[in-house]
C-alpha cells in the first residue's frame, strides 16, 4: 500500500439464513455496499468484506420447524444458498462465515459474552423484569420469530421485537393483541429477568449517528425508542437459541440478543486477520478505538434501531471499540408495486434472473442501482426492466461499444494513450463519480447517473481510434462499479490488466480490441423472464392474454 492508502472494513448486514436472497434484498444493503466497495479499490485503496449469516436468529427455529430438520442443517444450507445468491450478482464479500459451527463459531461466542462482561463489571447495565407468553405445553418463550400481532406504535401487523412498516422496535409485552405463530398451547405471562445497557447520554449517540450518513429519518426511529425505553438497549433475551448467557433469578434460560455489535466484532477479527495475511499492516482489528481502518456498515429500516442504537450503543461503550464510522442505509424494495414476500412466493431470487433467464448481471445490478431505495421504498417493475435492458442496454450501448471496438482494432499492438481533451472530460466525470460516493451521503443513484451521462454523450467520433480509445477508458472506469463485467472486458480490450485503476489511466497501453461484435445485453421478454417471475405474475399475464 502506498502513502495515500486508506484501509477499510466494509460490514453488509448479516442476512437470516432462513431462505435465499432476493432482488428486494440485494438492491438494499448488499449491492450498495458492493459498489461502494469496488469504487474504493479503482482508487487503491484497501478494502475487505466481511459478514456472515445471522444463524442464531429465531426465524431460523421457525425454518427448521417447518422443514424438519435441524436448525445447524438450516443454517449449513442456507448459508451456501445465500452465498450462491450474492455470487450470481457479482457481490463480493470477502470471507462469509457461518459463526454458529463454522471455524469461527467459539470465538464468536467468546466476544460476545466478554464483551457483555465488561459492560456489566463496568456498571453500564441494568436488569429488568419483563413479561413474556410462555407455552407450557412447547415450553417455547413467544418473542422474536415465535409471536405474533400488531405494532403498538403503528398498529400494522408485526411479529417479534419489531415492527417493518415503522422501524419500532419494543418489547414482546407491548405487542398489540399478542398471538402464537404456531401451535404453543396453554400459554401463561411468565416473568423474565432480562439485561440491558444504560445510554446516560443519549444526545450524544444521536449526533454520532447523524454523523455517521444515517438519513434524519432513522435518527428519529433511534430517538423515539430511546425516549420509549428510557435510554435502554436490550443485552439478553430469554431463550436457549444462541450465545447462551446465565439464567436468570426465575431459572428462566437466556441468550445473548444479537444486534450486529458481536458480528462487528468476530468479522472484524476475520478482517485483521486477512490483512495480516496479505502482509499490508499490522492486522489490528478494525473496530478499535483509535485505529486508522475505516468502517461501514450497511442494512435497511427495518434494522436501524439495532445497528444504530443497539450496535452503535455498545461499541461506543466497550473502552477498547469505537462503533462503524459509517452507515448506507435504505428503504425497503418491492416487486411489482407489492413487498416482497417469500411465503406468497411473491419473489425474484437473485440467482435464478440471471441463471435461467437471458438477463445478465450486470444489467440487473445497473437496474437495481438505478432504482435504489436509498431515499425511499422503490419498485422492480418487470417491464420497466425489460424497456431498460432493450432500449438503453442492448441498443444503445452495446452499438456505441461495437462501433468504438471497430475503431480499436484498427490500432491493435500500437501504444496509445488518451488525449488531452479526453483526460479533462474523464476527470469530469470522475469527480462527480467520487461525489456519489462520499462515505457520509452514498448514492449509487447518482453514479448511475454519471455512467448514464457518459453513455449517452454525444459529439464523440467513435469511428476515430483516438476518440474511441479516450471514451472506452472513461466509460470503464465510470461503469466499474456499477457493470464490473463490462468494465473488465472494456479495460483489458484497451490493454490494461486487472480490473479498472483510476491510477493507471495516464498509462500508455498497447490495445488488444475484441469488443466489436460482442454481447453483454441480450433482448429480453416477457417470456424469456417467466422463469424467474413468481408463478402468479405469469399466470395473472397468461390470463390476460388469453
Amino acid at each position: 500500500m502506498d502513502a495515500t492508502s486508506r484501509r477499510f472494513f466494509l460490514m453488509p448486514i448479516p442476512p437470516t439464513p432462513n431462505g435465499r436472497l432476493h432482488l428486494g434484498h440485494i438492491a438494499g444493503p448488499y449491492l450498495r455496499m458492493d459498489m461502494l466497495g469496488r469504487h474504493l479499490r479503482t482508487l487503491g485503496h484497501r478494502v475487505d468484506v466481511v459478514s456472515a449469516v445471522d444463524g442464531f436468529d429465531s426465524y431460523v427455529l421457525w425454518k427448521a420447524l417447518q422443514e424438519n430438520r435441524t436448525p445447524q442443517e438450516v443454517c449449513r444450507d442456507y448459508h451456501a444458498r445465500i452465498a450462491r445468491d450474492l455470487s450470481a450478482l457479482d457481490i463480493v464479500v470477502d470471507d462469509f462465515l457461518d459463526l454458529v459451527q463454522g471455524p469461527y463459531a467459539n470465538r464468536h461466542a467468546e466476544n460476545a459474552r466478554r464483551a457483555v462482561a465488561s459492560l456489566v463489571e463496568r456498571g453500564l447495565t441494568e436488569t429488568i423484569v419483563e413479561k413474556v407468553l410462555y407455552s407450557r405445553a412447547t415450553g417455547r418463550y413467544l418473542a422474536g420469530a415465535w409471536l405474533v400481532g400488531r405494532c403498538p406504535q403503528c398498529d400494522a401487523d408485526a411479529a417479534g421485537y419489531f415492527c417493518e412498516a415503522c422501524g419500532a422496535h419494543f418489547r414482546p409485552e407491548a405487542m398489540v393483541e399478542p398471538q402464537a405463530r404456531v401451535g404453543d398451547e396453554a400459554l401463561e405471562w411468565r416473568e423474565v429477568e432480562s439485561l440491558f445497557l444504560r445510554i446516560d447520554d443519549q444526545a450524544t449517540l444521536l449526533r454520532m449517528i447523524a454523523a455517521s450518513g444515517a438519513p434524519p429519518r432513522f435518527v428519529d426511529v433511534v430517538r423515539r425508542f430511546l425516549e420509549q425505553e428510557a435510554g435502554r438497549v436490550r443485552l439478553t433475551a430469554p431463550g436457549d437459541w444462541g450465545v447462551a448467557w446465565s439464567a436468570d433469578r426465575f431459572g428462566n434460560p437466556r441468550v445473548l440478543f444479537e444486534a450486529g455489535w458481536e458480528y462487528a466484532l468476530t468479522c472484524g477479527d476475520r478482517c485483521a486477520q486477512r490483512v495480516s495475511e496479505a502482509d499490508v499492516g499490522n492486522g489490528t482489528h478494525p473496530m478499535a478505538r483509535g485505529g486508522e481502518t475505516t468502517t461501514l456498515v450497511s442494512f435497511g429500516i427495518d434494522n436501524a434501531v439495532l445497528l444504530l442504537a443497539g450496535s452503535a450503543a455498545v461499541m461506543g461503550a466497550l473502552p477498547e471499540c469505537k462503533p462503524f464510522d459509517y452507515a448506507l442505509t435504505n428503504y425497503f424494495y418491492n416487486l411489482q408495486g407489492a413487498k416482497f414476500s417469500t411465503s406468497r412466493l411473491h419473489v425474484v431470487w437473485a440467482a435464478d434472473i440471471v441463471e435461467a433467464t437471458p438477463a445478465t448481471s450486470d444489467a440487473v445490478r445497473y437496474f437495481l442501482a438505478r432504482e435504489s431505495p436509498e431515499d425511499g421504498t422503490t419498485n422492480f417493475d418487470v417491464d420497466a426492466f425489460i424497456a431498460f435492458v432493450n432500449d438503453e442496454l442492448a441498443g444503445t450501448l452495446q452499438a456505441r461499444i461495437h462501433d468504438a471496438g471497430a475503431a480499436l482494432e484498427r490500432v491493435i499492438g500500437q501504444s496509445m494513450r488518451i488525449g488531452v481533451a479526453w483526460q479533462a472530460q474523464i476527470g469530469a466525470a470522475l469527480e462527480t463519480l467520487d461525489a456519489s460516493f462520499r462515505l457520509h451521503a452514498v448514492t449509487v443513484r447518482d453514479a448511475c447517473a454519471v455512467l448514464r451521462a457518459w453513455s449517452t454523450q454525444q459529439g464523440a467520433d467513435l469511428s476515430d481510434p483516438q476518440q474511441a480509445y479516450g471514451w472506452l477508458a472513461g466509460l470503464a472506469c465510470v461503469a466499474s462499479a456499477v457493470m464490473p463485467r463490462l468494465a473488465f472486458d472494456i479495460w483489458h480490450a484497451l490493454g490494461h490488466e486487472g480490473a479498472p485503476m483510476r491510477a493507471a489511466l495516464p498509462s500508455a497501453t498497447r490495445p488488444r480490441g475484441g469488443l466489436s461484435g460482442r454481447e453483454w445485453f441480450a433482448l429480453l421478454t416477457r417470456d424469456s423472464l417467466d422463469a424467474c417471475l413468481p408463478p402468479a405474475l405469469v399466470a395473472d399475464r397468461s390470463a390476460a392474454h388469453a
